[in-house]
């Protein structure tokens, strides 16, 4: 049976080389949710995790065909430099022990079980797995579901609010596959707000996921989001109560405008 994925040589080879030294290749993350999505993917961002391998045995086996990369490898996280939109990780478990973004203490795990590994995504449709060899499909959140009903759900409510990006996150999805986010999920992202959470995130991080919400095809429903969890920041807020002469816009208010203006931009 054909694969679904087209891999270039090199990417097939690496593939091959895991399997043959007794580790399992998965793929995770968007580039799943991208091909369930629409059918097809452009590669730009490929999450790899590999089960039944140590780091050091993922090292030695990407070694052969360019230069690692070993700064997250600590985090069990190995880049390639002739494969630079490529992430070869092993499975991990994270806790949250401090307030920044980054505070995260990581157990690296190559024998973790799937489902426990999949725990850690943000969303249901984020957490299904592929598995290379056999070309089976994992969904243990139940992603395909919401993917079917076009609804972003988180797939830990235990463990969500421990990464405040998710918030930001949500919304860019809802702008970006025009999916609803269902009420637990909204709910908690509120209260994140509610509690500060987001005052920790590094202005960089924030600007890379507003990039993305506002490179869809329908920012204001995200920032329609955000505006209504109260996640928007001051100088966009104040837009709501800021009005215009009606001659000219009779739209009404500067926030009313601005979701027009994005929207057609």
């Amino acid at each position: 049976m054909k694969n679904k994925y087209q891999f270039e040589p090199v990417v097939n080879q690496i593939f091959a080389d895991i399997d043959q030294s007794g580790g399992r290749v998965f793929l995770v993350g968007g580039i799943v949710r991208d091909m369930q999505i629409y059918g097809h993917v452009d590669y730009h961002d490929v999450d790899v995790e590999i089960y039944g391998l140590n780091i050091d045995q993922l090292e030695m086996i990407l070694g052969k065909y360019g230069n690692v990369n070993v700064v997250g490898k600590a985090f069990g996280i190995l880049k390639l430099d002739v494969l630079p939109n490529y992430d070869f990780a092993l499975p991990r478990t994270e806790v949250k022990n401090g307030n920044r973004h980054q505070d995260f203490v990581v157990n690296v795990d190559q024998s973790l079980d799937l489902k426990t590994a999949a725990l850690r995504r943000d969303f249901t449709f984020n957490a299904l797995m592929y598995e290379v060899k056999t070309q089976k499909l994992y969904d243990f959140y139940h992603g395909l579901d919401d993917i079917e009903k076009r609804t972003i759900r988180m797939v830990n409510p235990d463990s969500f609010y421990e990464d405040p990006l998710r918030v930001l996150r949500a919304a860019q999805f809802a702008d970006r596959f025009d999916y609803v986010i269902e009420p637990q999920t909204k709910q908690t992202c509120r209260d994140m707000v509610a509690k500060g959470l987001l005052e920790n995130l590094s202005k960089e991080r924030i600007f890379q996921e507003y990039n993305k919400l506002l490179s869809s095809t329908q920012p204001s429903k995200g920032l329609k989001f955000l505006k209504e969890i109260k996640a928007l920041w001051p100088c966009l807020a104040i837009l709501s109560s800021t009005m215009q002469r009606l001659d000219f816009h009779p739209e009404g208010d500067v926030w009313t405008h601005t979701l027009l203006v994005t929207d057609l931009a």
